[in-house]
């Protein structure tokens, strides 16, 4: 019996323990939907198709809000908002395109979706302004949830018929750093009926739900496992991923867990510190399964990364595909 990649992957989503650790770099095969713009792709000023215009950030190595601009400019603007017709697109050149290099045999794959429905809204008419809506006219911003999720249902049955994926991962940062950005009950309030109609949607569709929400979720991640979603990442070393895994890791897969901010991203991290941090987190996560250790976009030593980690599987791996 031959084990590949994806089914080992698989094993990890479905809470499992793998044969190998998975990785996303030499597991998966990612890619951005291009059917629809919702974010600006290009290198110099440019929108999206909710007329939010971009600039080219060297820093952020991509597109980012252009400053002192906005789409709206009071919450209650937000019913005027054409959302992008999904119909008048070519979608099968758009998922040829795509997955052109998928290996759909060996590799799992994934489609993303940036700027979920809170990313969206501070987009649109300013973050200051979405924070106190969220105060002062909660029923404006769940009007504006539903309707946002309503198109993005509809986003993921399309990519789920044309892309074929295995999974979608829809980002959406709820937290800074050391705190979310809002009262947890907030999200219980507000957020929580929509996400859960957007996995119900993802599953219906027969794809894996992978939730991507940055910083300090520790508050709400009970509420996410509550939901069904299949993963979350990158569940950072801020919210404990190691006892998180322990009392959840067989109801949700855990994707990352490694001080990225702190080491493996920072400006100056040595190789040493590298190799230490991800030794650290593969030993602490592998027991159970329900991993996949998922190496950042900005990592300072990819390839240090990727050699540890190799070290790391080498023995199990090897004997999986020799089986």
């Amino acid at each position: 019996m031959t084990i590949r990649p994806r089914d080992n992957m698989v094993l990890a989503m479905q809470h499992k323990v793998p044969y190998w650790i998975p990785n996303n770099i030499t597991d998966c095969d990612i890619v951005l939907q291009s059917a629809v713009m919702e974010r600006y792709e290009g290198r110099t000023n440019g929108f999206d198709e909710f007329g939010v215009e971009y600039e080219y950030n060297e820093e952020s190595r991509g597109p980012v809000m252009r400053p002192g601009t906005r789409r709206l400019k009071t919450v209650e603007d937000w019913g005027n908002i054409e959302f992008p017709n999904l119909k008048n697109r070519d979608w099968e050149a758009a998922a040829a395109r795509d997955t052109a290099n998928w290996d759909r045999k060996n590799r799992f794959s994934i489609v993303q979706l940036f700027n979920g429905m809170f990313e969206r809204a501070h987009m649109m008419m300013g973050f200051e302004d979405v924070l106190c809506a969220l105060l002062t006219d909660p029923e404006t911003m769940a009007g504006w949830f539903r309707a946002f999720t309503d198109y993005r249902i509809a986003l993921i049955w399309q990519i789920a018929k044309y892309y074929k994926p295995d999974a979608i991962m829809v980002f959406d940062d709820y937290a800074a750093k050391g705190a979310m950005l809002f009262n947890p009950d907030i999200f219980r309030q507000l957020i929580k009926p929509q996400l859960k109609r957007m996995i119900d949607a993802a599953h219906e569709c027969g794809l894996y739900y992978i939730v991507h929400c940055c910083g300090y979720v520790k508050p709400i991640f009970a509420d996410i496992v509550e939901l069904g979603a299949d993963a979350i990442h990158p569940i950072q070393v801020t919210n404990d991923p190691i006892k998180l895994k322990k009392q959840y890791g067989d109801k949700i897969c855990f994707c990352g867990g490694f001080d990225n901010v702190g080491i493996l991203d920072k400006e100056g991290c040595t190789k040493q510190a590298t190799r230490d941090e991800v030794r650290r987190v593969l030993t602490a996560m592998e027991p159970g399964g329900s991993f996949v250790a998922w190496c950042s976009f900005f990592c300072q030593h990819p390839q240090i990364y990727q050699d540890e980690y190799d070290v790391f599987i080498a023995v199990k791996k090897n004997a999986a595909l020799n089986q």
